[in-house]
């Protein structure tokens, strides 16, 4: 798919991002997806998750409380649901993932964070990283959203011949 084609802001786009907060502005960003027609999909936690529903009141915040087990399997699951949906919660994929990194870009991702791009890159979603620098990886393009850089890598598609 070519880097011009829209990036799928008026789906459900989910949010992942650092707990500690990110450099890039989240508000804008999330303004936009709403703006487009979006409904915003978040986690419960500070930082990047608490930015998010500060700036959509109507973002579909997933609980990790939801979940069972001990508290970092429950964020496990909780942050797969953020990402592809869970069918019992009345959640469908999303149909793009948005992560705000921390301070030094995607390289410094926290593993929730990770967890998030790991899930949507295999599942084919869409995603688009805020800020610089470049992820690791082939296949990332450069895309500003809503004014904010960032790099964007839609799911490969194999072609008939």
């Amino acid at each position: 798919m070519a880097v011009s084609q829209v990036f799928p802001l008026s789906g459900v786009v989910a949010v992942a991002g650092s707990r500690y907060g990110s450099p890039w502005p989240v508000s804008p960003v999330v303004c936009l997806v709403v703006a487009s027609g979006g409904v915003v999909r978040v986690g419960d936690q500070r930082g990047v998750d608490a930015a998010v529903r500060a700036a959509c009141p109507s973002a579909v915040v997933v609980w990790a409380d939801q979940f069972p087990g001990p508290p970092a399997a429950r964020l496990h699951q909780r942050t797969r649901a953020v990402v592809l949906g869970h069918p019992a919660l009345g959640l469908p994929p999303a149909s793009a993932l948005l992560v705000f990194p921390p301070v030094g870009g995607a390289p410094a991702l926290g593993p929730g964070s990770s967890l998030a791009l790991r899930v949507a890159v295999g599942a084919g979603i869409p995603v688009w990283v805020a800020g610089d620098p470049r992820p690791a990886g082939p296949g990332w393009a450069p895309l500003s959203l809503a004014g904010v850089p960032g790099w964007v890598l839609y799911p490969v598609q194999s072609k008939l011949f």
